[in-house]
């Protein structure tokens, strides 16, 4: 190293603080400046937000209650203002889709633009009947009651199956949509019926040579109707009128619908037999079939505890029956 480049790193050397303390100064005076070019910046950006929002006019919401939805958007639209749906709310008095509440509510003075939430009609609360038969009539009525339903009429009549005291049939049906208040009708058994009056046996799932030896003794009239469609074997009666239980006098005229269809080369018959367990309550039994076909519900009825149940049905190719008690798989059994 030459004699002059040793004295220029040696000056260098001796002024190293004072370069380091200016570069530090400088950066300094740079943060300073961001900084307030940053709050110059937000306080412009507010000011200029504050300027827009506070030149917008003012204008009254609309009163938009009970009011259709499409109507509300079109009043909203006219005064400048939005509109969001913020809920819904069961409301028997409004239809579906009406504004049953707003916010702000109306007449509130608001700037152009403001966004106004809503919330509709459901419309009446459907409440789904429960399934009566067979109860007791006072669990029947706590039941109804605990729906938010109303016991209705309570007829009294007797029964060949029912217990007396007990459920025979309700207005409306199990699984029927009601409003909340509504009413149920209640038929509860008298007990066995008197020698002096004549009940309609349950001929369901029976074959026709039942109904005409009863139909005989009670000198009783049958008309047939055939069913060609039907999931039963050939001369099983799939349907009656008057209804089981039905009071019926001397010489009137009974409605029998019998299968008539035609068995296939590879149809089998499978006598499906099931008895239920003994206890306080009846029971929903369900049973379905599972075949090439498809699956068919043959049985979906209540019944007493202890009762048995023997049905024939005619399948095709590999099938399974699956029985349900109360809507839990109770048996499951392939059929040969």
């Amino acid at each position: 190293m030459t004699e002059e480049n040793k004295q220029i790193s040696d000056d260098f050397l001796d002024d190293k603080p004072i370069v380091l303390k200016s570069i530090a100064k400088t950066g300094a005076v740079l943060l300073i400046i961001a900084i307030f070019l940053a709050i110059f910046a937000f306080f412009s950006f507010d000011w200029a937000f504050s300027a827009f929002v506070h030149s917008r006019k003012e204008t009254a919401v609309p009163d938009i209650t009970k009011k259709s939805l499409d109507t509300a958007l079109d009043l909203l639209a006219n005064a400048n203002l939005a509109l969001k749906k913020a809920g819904e709310e069961p409301q028997p008095e409004l239809p579906a889709g009406s504004v049953v509440r707003q916010l702000p509510p109306a007449g509130t003075v608001v700037r152009e633009g403001k966004v106004i939430r809503v919330w509709l009609s459901q419309g009446a609360e459907n409440i789904e009947v429960p399934d009566l038969t067979g109860l007791p009539l006072r669990n029947a009525e706590i039941l109804i009651r605990q729906n938010h339903l109303n016991v209705g009429k309570k007829d009294v009549a007797f029964s060949l199956t029912v217990e007396k005291g007990l459920i025979i049939s309700q207005t409306p049906l199990p699984l029927e949509l009601l409003q909340k208040g509504d009413s149920v009708d209640l038929v509860v058994s008298n007990g066995q019926p008197p020698s002096t009056v004549v009940l309609m046996p349950d001929f369901r799932q029976k074959k026709l040579s039942d109904v005409n030896n009863w139909a005989s003794g009670a000198n009783m009239e049958v008309k047939i109707i055939e069913d060609k469609n039907s999931l039963f074997p050939n001369g099983t009666v799939v349907k009656q009128n008057p209804a089981p239980d039905t009071e019926v006098a001397p010489m009137s005229e009974l409605s029998i619908t019998v299968s008539t269809r035609p068995a296939s080369d590879d149809e089998k018959l499978h006598r499906i037999h099931y008895e239920l367990p003994q206890g306080k309550n009846p029971n929903r039994v369900k049973i379905v079939v599972l075949d090439t076909i498809g699956e068919r519900e043959i049985l979906n009825e209540m019944r007493q505890p202890g009762s048995k149940i023997d049905v024939t049905v005619p399948y095709g190719g590999n099938a399974t029956f699956r029985i349900y008690v109360d809507g839990i798989l109770v048996r499951e059994k392939e059929m040969k």
